[in-house]
């Protein structure tokens, strides 16, 4: 059997047709393999471009809105039963807040990742603490914190909540024992 190629040009009239031999299938196959691979690497490397990644957003977000200058607060000074209900409203039924016995300072509400945050100014002794509460979604790690600069953050679950505590380094032993909610 012979192949003529298609895109060869033809015989010039007295000549005979040019007939090359089929090509090899190892070389088909390593070709649709090269193919292949070359689409889904650019696949997983063009999602890892576009969509960053998002781990521990909510913890950043506590850190910035912590060191906001003049936030403006949806609440200032409420009482634990107005905290309390305001918070429902914001992350839904059974939210951890601050133990009662803590100073609430004020509270706000933030959108983070398309999901509403509530933002609690407290007082534990001198330090202002920023404390974040977000119904969790997907796979969020039990437990993390950072330092950066003069702020320490902790993150941590409960239940279907996610809290993040911030405040001055210096005191942290101090005030994440008091604002902690770990069970």
């Amino acid at each position: 059997m012979k192949l003529v190629e298609a895109e060869a040009e033809g015989p010039i009239e007295g000549e005979d047709a040019v007939v090359t031999p089929p090509r090899p299938p190892h070389r088909r196959v390593s070709v649709s393999f090269l193919f292949t691979l070359t689409v889904l690497v650019g696949t997983v490397v063009a999602i890892y471009v576009v969509f960053p990644a998002r781990h521990n957003v909510l913890l950043t977000e506590a850190m910035e809105s912590h060191r906001e200058a003049d936030p403006k607060w949806d609440l200032v000074t409420p009482t634990p039963a107005e905290l309390r209900a305001w918070a429902i409203g914001v992350a839904g039924k059974d939210v951890p807040l601050p133990a009662e016995t803590a100073k609430i300072l004020a509270a706000r509400q933030l959108t983070i990742l398309d999901r509403r945050a509530a933002i609690i100014r407290l007082a534990v002794d001198a330090d202002e603490i920023t404390y974040v509460v977000q119904r969790a979604k997907g796979m969020a790690p039990e437990h993390s914190d950072r330092t950066d600069g003069d702020l320490h953050a902790v993150s941590w679950r409960t239940g279907k909540f996610t809290i993040v505590a911030v405040g001055p380094v210096a005191t942290s032993q101090r005030w994440v024992a008091s604002v902690s909610t770990k069970k």
